[in-house]
Parts: structure tokens; C-alpha cells; sequence
């Protein structure tokens, strides 16, 4: 039993990066097996790879090792972030249902009622403010991480 309880500790004690803007509580974290898409300092090309392994102030991917201090940008758009569930959710989903609300009323006005093809203005209405504030909350998301800003920081928790 004493076994399973240290087998259970040393399971759930791991390493993680954070990325966070200063004074804020939003943050992006990337585990080890997780894809880290960076911009080296004095690079024009993004690079992509998995991580294998932290230490200290080092990241060891597959293919690379690099310092904290090295990394210039930061692709967060894959990264696990503590941004509301609900706010993922509705990017995603709300225009595809705006979009679905506008066919099905097509379908019904023109297929089952049998009238000509029109639109209905308050069916317009709706259905482009749930595909225009999915795409919204789409487009207000951060995308990158500039770690030349001071306002943003990175490192390293070794939860040992």
C-alpha cells in the first residue's frame, strides 16, 4: 500500500513551462510530450517540436535543446490555458450553429412551406450575430507570446 503511494507521488510530480503575462492570472502551460511552437532569438522561422524533458532553465525537445533565454515568440494555440471552457466552446460552435440555423430556415421556408426563396430578416439577424461573435471570440484570442515584452514571463515549475 505504502508503495502505491509513492508510486502516486512521483507520477503526479513532474516539470511544466508557464507562460504568463505579468499581474494576470491568465497563463499557457505545456507539459513534457506537448508541441512547442517558438521563434529563436536571431531567427526568422518559426520551429515546431515535441517536448521531451525540462531542466533547470532548459527545454529538451526531440530535436533541439534550448534555453529559456533564447526563445524570442511563442505560438500559445495548442497550449493548455486556464481560459474559460465556455469561451472555447462558443468559438467554435456558435458559427457553425448560426450557419445551421440559417440553412434549416432556408429548408423549411422553401422545401416544406413550398414558398420562394427568401430571407427572413430576423433569422438573418440571428444567425449572423452567432457566426460574427464566434468569429469575434476566434480573432480576440492570443495567438503568440512576445517574450521580448517585460509584461510577459517564462519558466520552469518542477513540481519535486
Amino acid at each position: 500500500m505504502l508503495g502505491l503511494f509513492f508510486i502516486a507521488l512521483s507520477a503526479n510530480a513532474q516539470a511544466y513551462l508557464v507562460l504568463r503575462k505579468k499581474g494576470t492570472k491568465r497563463k499557457y502551460e505545456y507539459t513534457v510530450g506537448d508541441q512547442l511552437v517558438y521563434k529563436q532569438k536571431g531567427q526568422e522561422v518559426f520551429f515546431a517540436d515535441r517536448i521531451t524533458e525540462f531542466a533547470d532553465s532548459t527545454i529538451i525537445l526531440e530535436n533541439n535543446l534550448i534555453l529559456l533565454e533564447q526563445i524570442e515568440v511563442v505560438d500559445v494555440r495548442h497550449a493548455n490555458t486556464n481560459r474559460s471552457e465556455f469561451l472555447r466552446v462558443a468559438e467554435v460552435y456558435l458559427p457553425v450553429i448560426g450557419g445551421g440555423l440559417f440553412l434549416l430556415d432556408q429548408i423549411n421556408n422553401t422545401l416544406v412551406d413550398g414558398n420562394d426563396l427568401s430571407i427572413h430578416e430576423g433569422t438573418a439577424i440571428t444567425s449572423g450575430a452567432m457566426i460574427g461573435t464566434g468569429l469575434a471570440l476566434k480573432a480576440a484570442r492570443r495567438k503568440k507570446v512576445d517574450l521580448t515584452n517585460p509584461k510577459f514571463e517564462i519558466y520552469i515549475v518542477d513540481l519535486k
